[in-house]
């Protein structure tokens, strides 16, 4: 008898050391948890979604972390993953329609000029010519006051002016950021447009990674860009991930990574 109870608390005290190890991200983010692989995430690593890292790339990364620690850094992932999609999709694009590559996309707006901002597809001007606007500073304490506002929103150091934001809950819903009730809808499965998205937010912070580096590749002297006398902000006539593309499209066995590493050349 007395070895059973032994056992019993030997047995409950491993279980409390192995639950008291276990993280798991915040309520407000959270999905069922599933055993093993998941089920909408079946590459290689894990979803911050699952609350079981035992899976992902740097084993033992959540180990002495708390909840709220674990739930930053997810938060923060998603954040810049998001930011990334955005930059590629506006890298693209700007250049696309503008021929102005991302890397000197500042010199268009100055505070000796800032009237040559076009966007892709604009019709009307955004000031009468010869207006002098939109001037640098209006642009600058514009953004400041913008970005300011939403990320201390986001980050709790001023009150949501709308109730049902919480501060780390960063999908869409609510009246205001769910006019569509699309996470209420039982047709929209919003567990798996959170992996999707998730999945998109990585692959996006891979590609910006792309997108720097062939900014430094193709227009220094070197792939790497040491000893380069200048930033690729100023050289003239420097190339954006657009126009490398259009010369790999052109000539794909001349045009590609081997050409600027010297290898196989």
């Amino acid at each position: 008898m007395a070895m059973a109870l032994s056992s019993a608390a030997s047995v409950r005290a491993f279980s409390q050391f192995v639950a008291a190890k276990q993280t798991v991200v915040s309520k407000a983010r959270a999905i069922v948890t599933k055993a093993g692989s998941e089920e909408f995430y079946v590459e290689t690593g894990a979803s911050t979604y699952s609350g079981n890292y035992d899976e992902a790339l740097w084993p033992n990364w959540a180990d002495n972390k708390s909840e709220e620690e674990i739930s930053k850094i997810a938060e923060t992932e998603l954040m810049h993953g998001r930011w990334a999609m955005l930059g590629c999709a506006g890298a693209w694009g700007a250049e696309v329609g503008t021929g102005i590559n991302w890397f000197q996309a500042g010199a268009v707006c100055t505070p000796e000029d800032c009237t040559g901002i076009v966007f892709p597809g604009q019709v009307i001007p955004l000031a009468p010519e010869g207006s002098g606007f939109p001037q640098f500073y209006n642009v600058l304490v514009g953004t400041v006051i913008l970005m300011g506002l939403a990320e201390s929103y986001r980050g709790g150091l001023t009150a949501p002016v709308f109730p049902e934001l919480e501060v780390g809950d960063l999908h869409p819903g609510g009246e205001h950021f769910d006019p569509l009730n699309l996470a209420e809808n039982p047709a929209f499965d919003l567990d798996r447009m959170k992996i999707a998205e998730l999945k998109h937010a990585r692959l996006a912070m891979l590609s910006w990674l792309g997108y720097m580096s062939q900014a430094v590749a193709t227009n220094c002297d070197n792939p790497f860009g040491y000893g380069s006398p200048t930033y690729p902000s100023y050289i003239e006539g420097a190339k954006g991930p657009y126009a490398n593309w259009q010369d790999h499209v052109a000539d794909p066995f001349v045009e590609n990574v081997w050409k600027y590493t010297g290898i196989f050349q």
